[in-house]
């Protein structure tokens, strides 16, 4: 079986992980996340690689949370499962500059892992969502605390409370994403991006990349966000949003 994350060195002290889970659109499920720390760790702690680049397939990046793995769960069980905490903390114990290509869609937890990134690249047809609230949950992996910090609180609120997605455009205006490439080309514009920052020294890139993530953090409530997260877990309305997903009808709230 194919590994659900590839890792490959496309260029000198570049390391890119990617999602690679096509029939399941990328989506994150516990295994993926697993992985993906297996390989994010590894990076971290070779000295070789200077900057790691996080992509999906070749049409999209990721579609978010495995939906059928958060139907099973409730308010205690998902707190129980700690992988958002995991997924939150690997990203942001990671000392290296990492980069976000964005091809295609990346809702939901998907827009989350590209936020947890140090810079943005997305393709001309790549759509940004966060999604949450049409299945009766909201974004709990950083994602109310890292969009408002990004775009501010009225563009954040419309984003997650209407849950409609953006265009990489309108993305572009909001200072997310750093450029946009052509669709097929994002992959390796954001490679060549990683090839300049992996030409400065290390030490520099991690020392600048800490002071402008610790400015940047000031403010920031991830805890609190996970308790209204895990809190949504036992309501009804996610069961029924959850439920219509996966039957695909829509939710009788």
């Amino acid at each position: 079986m194919a590994s659900s994350i590839l890792r490959s060195d496309p260029a000198a002290h570049v390391r890119v992980l990617s999602i690679n889970r096509p029939t399941k659109r990328n989506a994150l499920s516990q295994e993926v996340i697993d992985r993906f720390l297996e390989e994010l760790h590894a990076a971290s702690h070779d000295d070789s690689v200077r900057v790691i680049v996080v992509t999906g397939t070749d049409v999209l990046f990721c579609a978010g949370a495995d939906l059928k793995e958060i139907a099973t769960l409730n308010t205690e069980t998902a707190t129980q499962c700690r992988y958002l905490e995991d997924l939150c903390d690997g990203m942001a114990n990671t000392k290296k500059p990492l980069l976000a290509a964005v091809e295609g869609i990346a809702f939901g937890g998907g827009f989350e892992l590209a936020l947890m990134c140090d810079l943005i690249f997305a393709s001309t047809s790549a759509k940004f969502g966060l999604p949450e609230v049409k299945i009766g949950l909201i974004p709990g992996a950083g994602g109310t605390q890292r969009l408002t910090s990004a775009v501010g609180k009225y563009r954040a609120m419309k984003i997650i409370l209407s849950g409609q997605p953006i265009s990489s455009e309108e993305a572009l205006s909001m200072g997310l994403v750093a450029e946009l490439s052509q669709p097929g080309a994002v992959l390796d514009d954001a490679v060549k991006m990683a090839s300049v920052l992996a030409q400065q020294s290390s030490s520099s890139l991690c020392l600048a990349k800490e002071a402008i993530c610790r400015a940047d953090s000031l403010g920031r409530d991830e805890e609190f966000e996970r308790k209204l997260y895990y809190s949504a877990f036992s309501s009804r309305d996610k069961v029924e949003g959850v439920s219509a997903f996966l039957e695909k009808r829509p939710p009788r709230w």
